[in-house]
């Protein structure tokens, strides 16, 4: 199995690096949850409550958003286009060294 990796910067600002396999989690989110993170994510990878809401800063070709995940970014103060939600990212190849930012949650 190829080892894959990506950055994030966390919300204090800090450059970490997470390792991954392609599908070892079902999300971004879990994967970070799980290895790197504690208290994130409260509606467990519904895309309902924002709280894993990450902007992406290098050009990486993601999936679709789905309904749910854009009508739940519509209620974050700060989304713009970069905006995504980590729980609704599946955890493959194309995220090996994407770069990203984890931001508080600042739903309405």
């Amino acid at each position: 199995m190829e080892n894959l990796s990506l950055t994030y910067i966390d919300e204090y600002g800090e450059k970490c690096h997470a390792n991954f396999v392609t599908n070892e989690y079902h999300s971004l989110m879990e994967l970070l949850f799980d290895k790197y993170m504690e208290d994130w994510g409260d509606c467990k990878g519904r895309a309902w409550c924002g709280t894993c809401h990450i902007k992406i800063h290098s050009e990486f070709t993601l999936d679709k958003m789905d309904i749910t995940e854009r009508n739940t970014l519509s209620t974050i103060l700060n989304a713009d286009k970069t905006s995504r939600l980590a729980c609704q990212i599946p955890l493959n190849s194309n995220l090996n060294g994407v770069v990203f930012s984890i931001l508080k949650d600042d739903a309405v």
